[in-house]
């Protein structure tokens, strides 16, 4: 799992119009309900399809999630599908990354044909940085442009976090946050450490989710073609990092001639420098000749 545990309240939160608490949807939308978690590492993205799933089938407190994985269950008389994913580091370097990008995209085979809902995870243990959304945005963007108008952003909030302010205080004070939360239309939940006593976490959760599906008409983001774009990003990638390797290897070959020719002028002006040695030191034998012959005349 991501976190450490927190079992859920959940506030209804946002003032998106697309999203009112108990809009009528219709049968076929809420009969089966496929959902993806997302979220940096240590988000509480097992807890959060712990709490929908009404049982731990995630990894435990303190276990990091290293492959996407699938779970079922019947919530509130119908089958809700849920996939939990990797989390990426803020500041993630390229290798591993990659590896999370794989996943989540892996995720989304997961729950064929394709999920009604992408349930974006973010921790207000500490400030949001923009570090920190432009990780979040880069990751949503590997499911498409489509995937803004089916992603819910589901903050969890440890303890009194809050103590002095509300969500919608905390999110309005904060850019980055705000920025996110526009991204989604507006959608946003709270999950807390400390529930409500008559407060059904779940059922608020997936009426959100229920209204937003119903906004989209029942429409999911197609599995395959989140694949075939990914693997057209991916070969994309993978040309870009060609390229740029054939440039680097280019500008290190133009180094090294570079060097060869400054070593080769180096050499030839040493040996320039020899034979002008040699040519002073020849004239210079002959220049003693002649006087030792002309001495050796006149003794004569």
């Amino acid at each position: 799992m991501d976190s450490e545990e927190v079992m859920v309240e959940m506030e209804e939160t946002g003032k998106s119009s697309d999203s009112q608490p108990g809009q009528a949807v219709p049968l076929s939308v809420v009969s089966g309900l496929r959902i993806i978690l997302i979220g940096e590492r240590e988000a509480g993205k097992s807890a959060v399809g712990n709490a929908i799933l009404g049982r731990g089938v995630f990894d435990a407190v303190g276990v990091r999630t290293r492959e996407a994985v699938k779970r079922q269950g019947e919530v509130a008389e119908r089958q809700v599908t849920v996939v939990d994913t990797p989390g990426w580091e803020w500041f993630p370097s390229r290798g591993s990354s990659l590896g999370v990008r794989r996943e989540i995209v892996r995720g989304v085979s997961l729950c064929q044909p394709g999920p009604h809902a992408v349930l974006l995870v973010v921790p207000l243990s500490f400030s949001f940085t923009r570090r920190e959304r432009q990780a979040a945005e880069e990751h949503v963007d590997l499911l498409g442009e489509r995937a803004w108008g089916h992603t819910t952003v589901l903050f969890t909030v440890k303890g009194g976090r809050l103590k002095d302010a509300t969500l919608e205080e905390e999110v309005e004070e904060s850019e980055e946050l705000q920025g996110l939360v526009e991204r989604c239309g507006g959608r946003y939940h709270a999950l807390y450490g400390r529930p409500r006593k008559g407060h059904d976490a779940v059922a608020e959760l997936l009426e959100k989710l229920d209204n937003m599906v119903a906004k989209n008409r029942g429409e999911f983001l197609s599995s395959e073609e989140v694949l075939e774009e990914a693997r057209e990003k991916e070969e994309e990638e993978e040309r870009r990092q060609q390229e740029e390797d054939r440039e680097r290897e280019e500008d290190l070959r133009r180094v090294k001639e570079a060097l060869r020719e400054l070593e080769m002028e180096e050499e030839t002006e040493e040996v320039q420098g020899e034979g002008e040695e040699a040519t002073e030191e020849s004239t210079r034998q002959q220049r003693g000749r002649r006087r030792y012959t002309d001495e050796k005349s006149d003794s004569e």
